[in-house]
């Protein structure tokens, strides 16, 4: 199969991930909740991207918009199912580190796998033409409403 067809599944994930928050993935996968998956997905992500094996909950926070309390609740099922390791920091205590287990590694590049199975199928629906276009469309719509969510009055 040309493999070339498909360059633009990580533009779509990146585009589809935006509106993560929305739930628009609601299934289980792997007996995890979505929010449980995208966790394990983001540190092995990050890990690929930058090189670092660990993330702290505040990173980790930044990077899927929900706050501190809501990445520990969901950090601490996923120390419980064997699937991440938490370390503290020597000089601060407060600060802790994230790390994908061997377990949580497997999981994660397992999800990974499959939802870009899902996006190539997306791709062969739409064609490569309309993909590109749903791409750029996505991100426009996603930069207005963080646009329109800067200019919000709520005093």
């Amino acid at each position: 199969m040309n493999e070339d067809r498909y360059n633009k599944v990580d533009g779509l994930m990146g585009a589809f991930q935006q509106f993560s928050r929305l739930n628009w993935q609601k299934t289980t996968m792997f007996g995890l909740k979505p929010s449980e998956i995208r966790v394990l997905i983001t540190i092995r992500m990050a890990k690929k991207r930058t090189g670092k094996d660990t993330l702290t909950v505040s990173e980790l926070s930044k990077l899927l918009r929900v706050t501190s309390p809501t990445i520990t609740q969901m950090v601490n099922s996923l120390l419980s199912q064997g699937l991440v390791v938490r370390t503290s920091d020597s000089q601060d205590r407060r600060i802790s580190a994230i790390q994908l287990t061997e377990q949580g590694e497997q999981i994660a590049g397992q999800a990974i796998a499959k939802i870009r199975e899902t996006f190539k199928g997306m791709i062969d629906h739409l064609g490569e033409d309309k993909s590109d276009q749903l791409i750029e469309l996505l991100n426009e719509v996603h930069a207005y409403f963080e646009q329109l969510n800067g200019q919000a009055d709520y005093s």
